[in-house]
C-alpha cells in the first residue's frame, strides 16, 4: 500500500481530509488506527490513542490497516527510529500510514522518500521549494496561496489536481 503526506499550516484543512479518508477506508472494510495527541473522538477509528508506545504496539500487531498519526512531526522527533521504521517497513505488513504534519520539513527525509501521495494544503514558500523539488512538481511552489481547505494532490510521476477538503 501507499504511504502519503498530508501537509499543511494550522486550520488548512489537513485533520478534516484525513477523517474523510479514514471513513472511505472503514467504509471499504479496511480497519483504522490513529495516533491523535488531542485524541479527537471524531475519528471514528478502531483503535485510538494519544500514546505512541501503544500505538506503535498495536500497528506491528496488526495488519493491512489505513494508520494516520497526527501531529506527526512531534512523533516522528521523539520516536525518530520508529517512526521511520513504520514508513520503511509498514507496507510490508500492507499498512497504508498518512502522516499529518504543518510542515513537511519536520519529517525525516526517510520518511518524507517513502510516501508516493502528497497532499499539500496552504504553507510557507520555503515548504512549497522543498516539495517541489522532492516530487519533481514546479506548481507546488504555489502553495502558499492556496486558501482554507484547498490542496494540490500528487503521486510519484502522477498528475497535479488542486481539490477543496471542505467540498
Amino acid at each position: 500500500m501507499a504511504h502519503s503526506l498530508i501537509l499543511g499550516m494550522t486550520e488548512s484543512g489537513k485533520t478534516t481530509l484525513a477523517k474523510q479518508l479514514a471513513a472511505k477506508y472503514k467504509k471499504a472494510g479496511i480497519n483504522v488506527l490513529v495516533l491523535d495527541p488531542l485524541n479527537d473522538p471524531t475519528w471514528g477509528a478502531d483503535f485510538q490513542t494519544t500514546d505512541p508506545d501503544e500505538f506503535l504496539s498495536i500497528l506491528w500487531q496488526s495488519r493491512k490497516c489505513a494508520v494516520f498519526i497526527d501531529e506527526a512531526g512531534e512523533s516522528a522527533g521523539r520516536y525518530d527510529k520508529a517512526m521511520i521504521k513504520t514508513a520503511t517497513k509498514g507496507r510490508h505488513w500492507g499498512h497504508n500510514v498518512h502522516y499529518l504534519t504543518q510542515r513537511g520539513a519536520l519529517l525525516s527525509t526517510t520518511i518524507r522518500g517513502q510516501c508516493s501521495q502528497l497532499f499539500l494544503f496552504l504553507s510557507g514558500k520555503n515548504d512549497g521549494k522543498l516539495h517541489a523539488e522532492e516530487w519533481a512538481k514546479d506548481e507546488l511552489k504555489n502553495c502558499n496561496n492556496l486558501n482554507r481547505g484547498e490542496f494540490f494532490h500528487t503521486s510519484r510521476g502522477g498528475i497535479l489536481t488542486k481539490n477543496n477538503a471542505f467540498k
